[in-house]
């Protein structure tokens, strides 16, 4: 990675570097500049290799061909993210570099270090504070790469950003000019020929920007094209649901008309309700009023009652105060004796620490006597040593001076034989002083002997501090097998244990899918006998509130004077309830009862009109039963919709035909649309009803419309007769299902706990399996460790084991100072053995005289060693006493503290011991307390008890009467309630009545309702004159044959009209709304665009002039109304020539052409840094010094690093950048030639 040298919080300035720049400077003057670029292992460059520094202004790079020059611009080219293509290769990777020396390298950096400077005059520049940073881009060898700003990761765009706020436009890049680029300026054609190409037009408008308008005009484009299409859609559906409008006149007027007629019938079945409502009011005060004088004494009764249930309730209230108590007084009973029981406990346990503290204190006491006596004894015993120690010295000093003198006495003997033993004398001197120099060799000899021991024992620790340490490790070794061999039985028990609790589980989970299956048959059948209960509930409450003509009829068939009738036609069928409203408004027969002849059905007319109860229409079976074959035969239906009469489900087969005799074939469609299209569908025509109850008969004639629909006529199950007996048996068996299916709740319930605790236990069983597993995994990684550590420590053991070489010459070192040991311990005893061998002759000599001095001496001298002897012990026993007298004291100590401490403890537990007993009693007299105020209780509860008793038997007597009473009052209820479900049925009836509005618009709806009559209007309606004008009217109403949903269809159509007029106009404006904002875009990018391109071709004119010094170029305006339509020309006037397209110049005048062009673009939009690759390979001597003196002019306030091979060129840069191959990997050198200039 290449050296950071530069702030490190320049990339999190970004943008503010400028502005920090502008306000050091006070000016603009500021401006980027590359120092220096540093690669390593990027293509060519081996290792780092640091390009630079670049001058300022004019940097050039020089070289021979194939050394690595381009290689520069292609470290830019990766730095600033071009694609591998772009830097002449096919894939990233292939950057890294590799040669014979430098193979295997892994990735490839570059690093670009940028300053912003301020110029000086001269080459001095002023470099801003904290301006400083490197971008550096590094490569490896999976064609990945990242992005670094001062050594921080950054994605691109945060390079792109920070480049960006220093000048530098990685996006259009035309600060880099590369080999060959120039030329393909010249090769452009007018305008490209597809989106992926660039053409002159292109590539100008990326430099003056206009180029951001062309995706924004293309949508604003496409978006206007699209709002024209739309609004010439909705102006033809404008003018279609106009003329669909119109057609529709006269069908509307004709069902206008239809629509008065019902209105008026509605309004009379208003006033016939109304009279029958009114009627059964009369009957309902005339109850209401019985019942009132009836329940005048029902209420004195109520509230004697409530006396007696007031008083009552205040008893019971009382009992249970009492109750309350009683039971608080039993809790508290119990807890005080639960709490005495467990002070009871503390007690015991207190007494047992008690007495074990007590043992302990006599036990320490005793202890603490036997130390202090011991210490007693121990501390006269050094007085008693010291009295000796002082008797021994005294006895030693005694035993000196005797020996002193007695030595003396020898000395003269031995002077009165000098004559005679001078000579042994003098031997005797002279071996005894080469004694002394032998004894000093024996010395040294055990010196060094010991000396070559202790290096042969180093030598050999190390091979048995490696045997040490193999033998730990192959303990831990056995022990890790030990613990992985236990874990495997573990493992074993486990995988023995667990597929006995899966087959429990498994068992469970089966018995519990049996109970589950159980539960849920039971809990069909619970429903299917709930539906059969509330079917059977609903036909008896139907049978409640059926109309009096059919509940007169139903109760003859009953008592069996007409026992013929099948009852009305809506009730003997059932129906989804996605087709009431179909089959309410189809069949109109529903109403019809069936009979199972014409003769019944003349019985029912005839019991009707004796009996003044009202009209019926009847359906005889026998008249009907020419229709059997065609209701059980099958037909083919257009888009095979269904027939309403396949529809139907009937109990009874007998009457089907009935059914098909009502509905015929009428079909049923989805929508109008559906049923207009099957109704008149080739020469058939059908009867076709919609689920929305829109009626097209086979006449053509269509009906519907209307605020409400007709619904209810037909349930979705078939009504069945059913008596209480009945019903009362159903309920039963519905409670004895309940009862089964909550057992079987409650069995599941249990298996489900049995389940989830079979579940806990194999998860966990399964939960130690696996650990035991991990375990033994990492015992097995364990083991592995400790072999190879054991076999790393047997590669030390054999390292260590001592050099069978080196451990011979350190033996042999030992073995020949012990030879040399034993050589002067023997010269030494031979020398002491001739010394003493003198000393007896000298004795022989000297006779029994000196034998006996002789023997004087050394009796003393032995006598002095034993004195010595016993001080020895003497001192030995003190120190010995003294060390006993210390621990003695340490233990005197220990146990005077330890005795303190269970003194301390004995008293805490006297003091524990007084507070347990007094907490004791107290508890004990609340015990005592509390049976006391029970025993008191329990009478005041019984006396409660009786009280309650005889107030409860008299509020029963009360209460008997009171049903009484109320069996009066519910029999009037009952006629009260019938003629209040008369009424109710009647109001139903008359909620039902609604006018049909005969507006056509929705706007034009009046809220007309039916009027609602006085008593004293009621009074003088005569039913019969109401009733037959209804059937007049009805009468007509049976010969019109109107379109009725033409009203709506006119409505929508109409609504629809002004709808899309509103959408027409919307679209209008959105389409001129767009259609300005098109325009003004388009004219914004003309005008951007020529206000650039006025400059760059003034500027050209004035670079080519400049450059050929006389010729002449221009860019043209193929379309000059629309530049953009067919693009621009560049065409050239080289010196003394016509003019002509750059394409048909030399090579030469292509470049010359091409660079004016660039250097027009340059000055257009500046930029801080340019880079160029060999632009002067085509241009011959003359035109490059041109070219150089301009781009040496250019450089006063820009960068320039220009690789050239031209010394016109490179002759007049300010810095030379020498690159050269040596080894196959490039390697560069920076010269500064004014610098070589002035020292040459």
């Amino acid at each position: 990675m290449a050296e950071v040298v530069c702030n490190e919080q320049a990339l999190e300035r970004g943008t503010q570097t400028t502005e920090k720049t502008m306000e050091i400077t006070g000016t603009s003057t500021a401006r980027l500049m590359i120092t220096k670029i540093v690669n390593e292992n990027f293509k060519s460059y081996a290792g780092t290799q640091e390009l630079g520094p670049f001058h300022k202004n004019f940097s050039s790079i020089v070289g021979p061909n194939g050394s690595g020059k381009s290689n520069v611009i292609d470290a830019m080219l990766f730095v600033f993210g071009y694609r591998s293509k772009m830097i002449r290769t096919k894939k990233v990777s292939q950057l890294i570099h590799n040669s014979e020396n430098h193979q295997n390298v892994q990735s490839c950096t570059v690093a670009v270090h940028f300053q912003k400077i301020i110029d000086m005059p001269g080459d001095d520049y002023e470099v801003v504070e904290g301006s400083q940073f490197v971008v550096s881009r590094t490569a490896r060898k999976d064609s990945s790469s990242d992005y670094h700003v001062n050594g921080r990761k950054v994605p691109f765009k945060e390079v792109a950003r920070l480049l960006k706020d220093c000048g530098i436009d990685l996006d259009h890049n035309r600060f880099l000019i590369l080999q060959g680029e120039v030329e393909q300026i010249s090769m452009m054609k007018p305008k490209a020929q597809s989106e992926h190409e660039e053409g002159m037009l292109e590539y100008l408008e990326d430099i003056i920007g206009s180029s951001r308008f062309k995706e924004p005009i293309e949508l604003l484009a496409n978006k206007v094209e699209r709002l024209n299409e739309a609004r010439g859609e909705k102006l033809n559906r404008v003018k279609a649901v106009e003329k669909e409008k119109d057609e529709l006149e006269g069908s509307k007027n004709e069902a206008l008309e239809y629509l008065n007629m019902e209105n008026s019938i509605t309004k009379q079945r208003n006033v016939l309700f109304q009279r029958y409502i009114y009627e059964c009011t009369l009957n309902e005060e005339k109850a209401i009023e019985k019942r009132d004088e009836i329940k005048k004494g029902f209420d004195e009764l109520k509230k004697e009652l409530a006396v007696f249930t007031d008083k009552k309730k205040a008893q019971i209230m009382e009992y249970k105060k009492a109750t309350k108590k009683y039971e608080e007084l039993s809790k508290v009973a119990e807890e005080t004796k639960k709490s005495f029981s467990a002070y009871e406990r503390d007690d015991l346990k207190l007494r047992e620490e008690y007495k074990h503290a007590k043992q302990n204190q006599k036990k320490m006491q005793k202890s603490l006597e036997k130390e202090k006596k011991k210490l007693e004894e121990l501390k006269s015993i050094p007085d008693e040593n010291e009295k000796e120690l002082q008797q021994l010295q005294e006895r030693k000093d005694d035993l000196e001076l005797k020996r002193k003198v007695e030595e003396e006495k020898l000395a003269e003997v031995m002077a009165g034989l000098k004559s005679e033993t001078e000579g042994l004398q003098t031997e005797k001197e002279a071996k005894e002083t080469k004694l002394l120099d032998l004894n000093k060799a024996v010395n040294e000899a055990k010196s060094k002997m010991d000396v070559a021991r202790s290096e042969l024992e180093i030598y050999k620790n190390q091979y048995e501090t490696a045997l040490d340490q193999l033998k730990e490790t192959t303990d831990s070794l056995n022990n890790a097998l030990e613990t992985r061999a236990q874990r495997k039985g573990e493992i074993q028990s486990l995988q023995d244990e667990i597929p006995e609790l899966r087959n429990r589980l498994k068992k469970a989970e089966k018995d519990l899918v049996k109970v589950i299956a159980g539960e849920k048959k039971a809990f069909d059948e619970l429903r299917s006998i709930r539906a059969k209960v509330e079917e059977a509930r609903s036909s008896l409450q139907a049978s409640h509130s059926r109309g009096r003509v059919l509940e007169a009829l139903m109760q003859q068939k009953a008592s069996g004077k007409i026992p013929g009738i099948f009852g009305r036609l809506g009730d003997l069928g059932a129906i989804d309830d996605r087709y009431d409203v179909a089959i309410s408004t189809a069949c109109g027969a529903l109403d019809n009862i069936v009979c199972d002849s014409i003769d019944t059905a003349q019985k029912c007319i005839t019991f009707l009109k004796h009996s003044n109860i009202g009209s019926a229409t009847f359906i005889g079976l026998d008249k009907v039963e020419k229709w059997r074959k065609d209701a059980f035969s099958k037909i083919k239906t257009p888009q095979n919709v269904p027939r309403l009469y396949d529809l139907v489900q009937v109990k009874n087969d007998q009457i089907r035909t009935a059914f098909f005799f009502a509905l015929r074939n009428t079909l049923v469609a989805d929508d109008l649309k559906q049923a207009t299209n099957i109704a008149f569908q080739g020469s058939n025509r059908w009867r076709v009803v919609t689920l929305q109850g829109e009626l097209i008969d086979q006449s053509g004639t269509m009906s519907g419309g209307g605020n409400k629909v007709v619904k209810g006529r037909m349930g979705s199950c078939i009504v069945s007769d059913v008596n209480p007996n009945q019903l009362e048996a159903m309920v039963k068996t519905l409670e004895k299902e309940t009862k089964a299916a909550e057992e079987n709740k409650e069995a599941k319930k249990r298996l489900e706990e049995i389940v989830d605790e079979l579940k806990k236990e194999l998860s966990a069983a399964e939960h130690q399996l696996q650990k035991n597993d991990m375990e033994i995994k990492a015992l097995d990684v364990q083991e592995d460790n400790l072999k190879q550590q054991i076999v790393h420590l047997n590669n030390k053991l054999v390292e260590s084991t001592p050099d069978k070489a080196r451990l011979k010459v350190l033996e042999d070192t030992v073995k020949n100072h012990e030879k040399e040991w034993q050589t002067a311990v023997l010269s030494s005893t031979r020398v002491e053995t001739e010394v003493q061998k003198l000393h007896k002759q000298i004795m022989e000599i000297g006779g029994s005289k000196l034998k006996i001095q002789q023997d004087r001496v050394d009796v003393l001298s032995k006598a002095v060693d034993e004195v010595v002897g016993q001080m020895t012990r003497a001192n030995v026993a003190i120190k010995t006493c003294r060390r006993n007298a210390k621990k003695a004291e340490d233990t005197v100590k220990s146990l005077e503290l330890e005795i303190e401490e269970n003194s301390a403890n004995i008293q805490k537990l006297e003091e524990d011991f007084k507070i347990l007993e007094e907490k004791a009693t107290k508890v004990l007299e609340d015990y005592e307390k509390a049976q006391e105020e029970m025993s008191a209780m329990e009478e005041s509860l019984e006396c409660l008890k009786k009280e309650v008793t005889v107030v409860e038997q008299e509020e029963t007597k009360m209460k008997s009467k009171e049903v009484d009473i109320k069996h009066e009052v519910e029999k009037y209820e009952s006629v009260l309630k019938e003629n209040q479900q008369k009424v109710k049925h009647w109001q139903k009836e008359l909620s039902r009545l609604t006018l049909v509005s005969v507006s056509v618009t929705a706007e034009a709806e009046s809220d007309e309702g039916l009027p609602t009559l006085s008593r004293s209007e009621l009074e003088g309606i005569d039913k019969e004159t109401v009733m037959y004008e209804i059937t007049v009217l009805e009468e007509k109403l049976k010969q019109m044959k109107p379109n009725i949903a033409a009203i709506a269809e006119y409505r929508k159509k109409e609504e629809a009209y002004l709808t899309r007029v509103k959408d027409l106009d919307e679209v209008t404006v959105q389409r001129d709304q767009k259609r300005k904002e098109h325009e003004a875009m388009r004219k914004q990018r003309l005008d951007e665009f020529m206000a650039g391109f006025s400059v760059i071709t003034t500027k050209l004119k004035e670079m080519y002039q400049m450059i050929t010094l006389g010729g002449d170029a221009e860019l043209e305006l193929v379309d000059s109304l629309d530049p953009f339509s067919e693009g621009i020309v560049f065409s050239v006037r080289p010196p003394k020539k016509s003019w002509k397209n750059i394409s048909n110049l030399s090579g030469g005048e292509k470049t010359l052409s091409s660079l004016a062009l660039v250097f027009a673009l340059h000055h257009y939009k500046p930029t801080p840094l340019y880079v160029m690759d060999e632009i002067d390979a085509a241009l011959d001597f003359r035109n490059v010094s041109i070219v150089a003196n301009y781009i040496k002019e250019r450089t006063k306030n820009a960068q320039f690093i220009i690789i050239s091979l031209r010394n016109n060129m490179f002759e007049l840069a300010d810095r030379l950048i020498g690159i050269f191959k040596t080894d196959n990997c490039t390697k560069s050198v920076a010269i500064n030639p004014q610098l070589i200039a002035s020292e040459a």
